[in-house]
């Protein structure tokens, strides 16, 4: 018995070395990967400016990129996750305020940041969703950019951020988790070219990616991704197989299922209830064709 115990206690132990030495593996590349420096093709980037383009930027960031989801309805940065091993995740200040980056960010800066997930120093953003808007048109980027140049200063200095163990672990062991997301682009492929805005299955499928749908749910919309719960379900053919238009509309609209459950802000509604009759139809006949 003592044999058996002593023999216990030797496998335990190597578990535990062994527990310490992956931890210690995932914390080194994670921080490895967040000093890399990524050399993103320059582009001849510029921001579109005229009102049309603005007001389309504006919606854009509100309804479909879902910018103020994380970096707040002011675009001034909040704190967007803390605790639970993730340690503290911040999203930056967009405005050109104190402790803001809209004042120094140029056209390029905001390109390489939006569509590759790399900042001004060449090193990658965190948390950044760019496996979802390196599909965005060059139009819509335009759009986005011109918007964002305009918003009201908001003097906020940004918060340190602290990856911890778990996201760090996420970032190893699940390939979805968008800690790095650089990391899994190609910066210099050619970018793709994005449907017309039109009531079609194609622009619903951009719109799918673009907006975040693909981010959550994955990227088949069959649910699901590495991160804090809950844990998105999914949302495709099969899993709506009993929803109509009507349904699908209500729950972008109001966040009310067919059930009558009204659902947690996790899921972004109240941006999505902004969306415009045509988008919402277009995004359903994306999801509602299982081809």
């Amino acid at each position: 018995m003592r044999t058996l115990l002593r023999w216990f206690g030797f496998g335990l132990g190597a578990l535990v070395v062994l527990l310490a030495l992956g931890l210690g593996t995932a914390w080194v590349a994670v921080a490895r990967g967040m000093g890399r420096q990524y050399d993103v093709p320059a582009e001849n980037f510029i921001a579109a400016a005229d009102s049309a383009a603005i007001e389309r930027g504006r919606h854009l960031a509100v309804a479909i990129t879902k910018c103020a989801d994380c970096h707040g309805a002011d675009m001034g940065g909040a704190v967007v996750l803390e605790g639970g091993g993730f340690g503290r995740i911040v999203s930056a200040n967009l405005t050109s305020g104190k402790g803001g980056i809209g004042a120094e960010y140029t056209d390029a800066d905001w390109e390489r940041a939006i569509r590759h997930g790399v900042g001004r120093d060449g090193r990658p953003l965190r948390f950044m969703p760019v496996l979802e808007y390196v599909a965005i048109s060059d139009s819509d980027l335009a759009a986005l950019v011109a918007y964002l140049k305009t918003l009201p200063p908001v003097d906020r200095e940004r918060q340190t951020m602290r990856v911890g163990l778990v996201a760090r672990v996420l970032s190893i062991t699940a390939p979805d988790f968008p800690l790095l997301s650089a990391a899994r682009l190609d910066h210099r492929a050619p970018h793709p070219v994005a449907p017309a805005p039109a009531v079609t299955r194609e622009y619903g499928a951009y719109l799918a990616q673009v907006g975040g749908c693909t981010g959550c749910h994955g990227a088949h919309l069959t649910g699901g991704h590495a991160g804090p719960p809950p844990k998105p379900p999914a949302i495709n053919a099969a899993a709506l197989a009993g929803w109509s238009e009507e349904d699908f509309t209500r729950v972008l609209r109001t966040g009310v299922r067919p059930d009558g459950r009204v659902l947690s802000t996790a899921m972004p509604w109240p941006a999505t209830s902004q969306m415009t009759d045509d988008e919402i139809r277009a995004l359903w006949l994306y999801i509602s064709d299982p081809r």
